[in-house]
């Protein structure tokens, strides 16, 4: 039933457009036939309906970078002049631009996870300053994950072996393990009415499941191998879900996920179009005591503010984009000259068509 009352929003709701080539607008212009309504090819169905024949379907993976201030690249800079990684937003910024790109590209060129019909990304800054990225990918069909062993493939949630791989080892334990929160530290940050906000400690599992709702419950298997981190002894249990291949490439916390139809729209509205950060502030007077008695604007004494870190106001500077889209799938549409099609409203004048500059517009004439 949801699916009929989205075809008959889109039959009866959608405004009247029809399509039809410059050339034939052209000439019913020089005939004086200025209705729109009377030619042209109705558009009935939107590529945005979902299940449609055009739909791109749901992203596959959701992956977050974060900005290490460890990287080669950035101390190499800093540590000669005494500085720290945060006392330069710009080669902060810089760095991790650079990073991020290689990144795209490579999923672009199909070196990680196969070929990707598209991606979403946005970039934004933690309020200690660092940029992180967030990214979806929808892949092709054939590289689309679809069974619990296809994720274990390109994603784990385990302990690599310290002696087989030691550098992966090595970027593993400084950057995908959750801090150590319940029952080792009651008062970590991720801790929320006295539980994980993370859902940490997980449980062990043999092998992948999807739940009844979509979810992902990664294997967590208990191997015995263990790592140390802030004086604690943790198991698979607090591992945060990664590729292997990514974290040694580019070592840093690199957070790999499975996404399906209802975990990605948390995803599409929580992070990829999150809010900014924002501080309350108060103001008071701390002048003369004998001032007390002024009315007090308690609308003045609450503002809401916008916060932008030197890394953000950085970013911005540079020109850098802070979200991206892109599809790799182009058709390109082939016609004769004057023969491409233009889209316009059922009520629009043919005159006000043809002078539209767009109009004279396509992929073959500029």
């Amino acid at each position: 039933m949801a699916k009929l009352e989205r075809l008959k929003f889109f039959r009866c709701k959608q405004p009247q457009l029809r399509v039809d080539k410059y050339k034939c607008l052209h000439e019913s212009l020089i005939n004086g036939d200025v209705d729109a309504s009377t030619f042209g090819k109705r558009i009935i169905l939107s590529n945005t309906f979902t299940g449609g024949p055009r739909y791109a379907g749901y992203p596959n993976y959701f992956i977050t970078m974060t900005c290490n201030p460890e990287w080669d690249e950035i101390k190499r800079e800093v540590t000669p002049i005494g500085l720290k990684a945060e006392d330069r937003p710009d080669i902060l910024c810089r760095v991790f631009k650079i990073k991020f790109d290689g990144l795209i590209d490579d999923l672009k060129e199909e070196k990680i996870f196969g070929k990707i019909l598209g991606y979403v990304c946005t970039v934004e800054f933690q309020k200690r300053g660092f940029p992180h990225a967030h990214i979806l990918l929808f892949m092709s069909n054939e590289f689309k994950l679809q069974t619990p062993d296809d994720i274990d493939k390109h994603i784990t949630t385990e302990i690599p072996d310290e002696n087989e791989r030691p550098n992966l080892h090595g970027a593993f334990q400084n950057y995908m393990v959750h801090d150590p929160c319940d029952p080792y530290n009651k008062n970590s940050p991720c801790m929320k009415n006295r539980s994980c906000s993370k859902f940490y400690p997980k449980e062990f599992r043999q092998k992948t499941l999807i739940d009844e709702v979509g979810f992902p419950k990664y294997r967590h298997t208990d191997n015995g191998r263990t790592v140390k981190k802030k004086e604690c002894v943790l198991d698979n249990k607090f591992i945060v879900s990664y590729n292997p291949e990514l974290l040694l490439k580019f070592g840093c916390h690199i957070n790999v996920e499975y996404t399906c139809q209802t975990s990605s729209i948390k995803y599409l509205f929580k992070y990829v179009h999150k809010d900014n950060y924002r501080v309350t502030a108060t103001l008071y007077n701390a002048g003369d005591p004998s001032e007390a008695t002024q009315v007090v604007d308690k609308i003045r004494n609450y503002y809401s503010f916008r916060y932008i870190s030197a890394c953000e106001a950085v970013w911005r500077l540079f020109g850098y984009e802070i979200q991206e889209k892109e599809l790799f799938v182009i058709r390109l549409s082939f016609h004769l000259e004057d023969k491409q099609l233009v889209v316009y409203g059922e009520k629009s004048n043919v005159n006000d068509i043809v002078e539209r500059a767009i109009s004279h517009k396509s992929m073959f004439y500029g």
